[in-house]
């Protein structure tokens, strides 16, 4: 049996466990996982014994040799319309669909096609399969991280006082491509000075200053899969107020990567950071949650947060990323890629992170 058709098999059980009779993927990266397919345009039906991978004529060929273990269908007026005629066909009473995906218009075109069928909102079943990473899929992150890793020492090497912010996010995503990405994870961040205290701040034409500290979050999506670090950098020696937080958050990340394995709350992973930097009097500077899933996507369920319900399984790929954002001043924000394994927590990141690392 091939990957995907495991993967279709153990979805058919997750759709009987919800008594429906199909279920429709609209999602792309859930097409993606089920089917193999890696085009656009497409939803893939899946039925009791038979899958219907659906798309139009630029993609048919792709998907029938990407997708084997699928049905190619080509549709001619529109996705709702070909996905509607199969499930009438099969007689399909009770269909599950993604309500976080087809907008409100599609979902009501579809139940105007299914006069007879029951549509059923149901969210996260693919994503409950996809938590949880197999051996190609860890090769396949730890590859991108790999890649990602070496692209940040190339830029790195070369950071000098008098570059702009957006100037070393675009040589970063151009040293990702050139190393074999296919694209960055995400649009990179490179936020200098008091810009760091912004969690996500887009790259400006600021000019980085000898003394400042440069926070950069980057991945690489190599082979489908993706990767996620951050790392602060200082062009010169650090005052003490930075020592200071940068140690914090360090300490705070070791805390939670050592409470990682197999049947922790995900909510006990985050309060191991947020109780340490909250006892160093930084509690609400902490003002995201501690970290989230990777995968075919850069973020992915499990969340890693104080209101998560989640727990850790054998398998999953989490980030660790706590961090400190003093308004008007700075930031710091250290992050990994972790694997879930039986024995705890494998870092797929590579790079150093003492302070004695950081400084330029």
């Amino acid at each position: 049996m091939s990957r995907h058709a495991e993967r279709l098999d153990r979805f058919r059980h997750l759709v009987r466990q919800e008594k429906l009779d199909a279920f429709l993927v609209a999602d792309a990266a859930n097409v993606t996982y089920l089917s193999g397919f890696r085009g656009d345009s497409s939803y893939l039906l899946v039925g009791r014994t038979r899958a219907w991978l659906i798309t139009d004529g630029r993609y048919t060929e792709q998907a029938t040799a990407e997708a084997p273990d699928c049905e190619v269908v080509r549709h001619t007026v529109s996705l709702v319309k070909s996905a509607a005629s199969l499930a009438a066909s099969a007689r399909v009473r009770t269909l599950g669909f993604e309500p976080n995906v087809l907008t409100v218009a599609t979902h009501g075109d579809l139940a105007k096609e299914l006069k007879r069928t029951r549509t059923v909102p149901k969210k996260g079943l693919v994503e409950k399969l996809r938590q949880v990473k197999d051996r190609a899929e860890i090769a396949a992150i730890r590859g991108a991280a790999a890649l990602a890793d070496a692209s940040f020492q190339a830029v790195r090497s070369r950071l000098t006082a008098g570059r702009t912010e957006a100037d070393v996010a675009l040589e970063l995503e151009h040293e990702m491509r050139r190393r074999g990405a296919q694209r960055s994870s995400f649009e990179a961040i490179v936020a200098a000075r008091h810009r760091s205290s912004l969690p996500h701040a887009q790259p400006t034409r600021a000019v980085i200053r000898p003394g400042n500290a440069v926070l950069v979050d980057w991945g690489a999506q190599r082979n489908l899969y993706c990767s996620d670090c951050t790392r602060v950098l200082f062009l010169g020696p650090p005052s003490a107020r930075w020592r200071r937080v940068y140690e914090v958050v360090r300490a705070a990340q070791e805390m939670a990567i050592a409470a990682i394995r197999p049947g922790v709350p995900c909510r006990e992973v985050d309060a191991a950071a947020r109780k340490h930097i909250e006892a160093a009097g930084y509690g609400d500077a902490f003002k995201h949650g501690l970290g989230h899933g990777v995968g075919l996507r850069v973020h992915e369920t499990p969340g890693l947060s104080a209101r998560s319900e989640d727990t850790l399984a054998e398998g999953m790929v989490v980030t660790v990323e706590p961090g400190i954002y003093l308004d008007g001043w700075g930031g710091v924000r250290i992050e990994d890629l972790v694997h879930v394994r039986r024995d705890g927590a494998e870092l797929l990141s590579s790079l150093p992170k003492s302070l004695e690392t950081a400084i330029l």
